[in-house]
């Protein structure tokens, strides 16, 4: 599978997590959601590649990151922020790990 295919995938499991948590304000979610993963996404991929550091560590820094960019792009609670960045890191995470023999 081509590599930005993941990243597709990543997309297509967060997002709907995201506009579940924002259902009011779901196109500016919608965005939000994208612009964080189009910047985390990457940065996972290239400290994977680059570094020794260990991937569950990694996942966690990025769902504090995301947390932090709902918390300030969204002006929600931290806590609705944070809960939303370990959910839709958790769940895309999860079914990475479950997909990956497949790929």
């Amino acid at each position: 599978m081509p590599f930005w295919c993941y990243f597709i995938l990543t997309l297509l499991i967060e997002l709907p997590i995201v506009v579940l948590f924002f259902r009011k304000e779901w196109k500016f979610a919608l965005l939000a959601g994208f612009l964080l993963n189009l910047f985390t996404w990457p940065l996972l991929q290239i400290l994977l590649a680059n570094t020794a550091l260990n991937v569950n560590l990694l996942e966690v820094g990025v769902a504090i990151i995301e947390g932090v960019g709902y918390w300030l792009l969204m002006k929600c609670s931290f806590k609705k922020a944070m809960a939303l960045g370990f959910l839709a890191n958790g769940v895309s995470y999860g079914i990475g790990l479950l997909l990956a023999p497949y790929f």
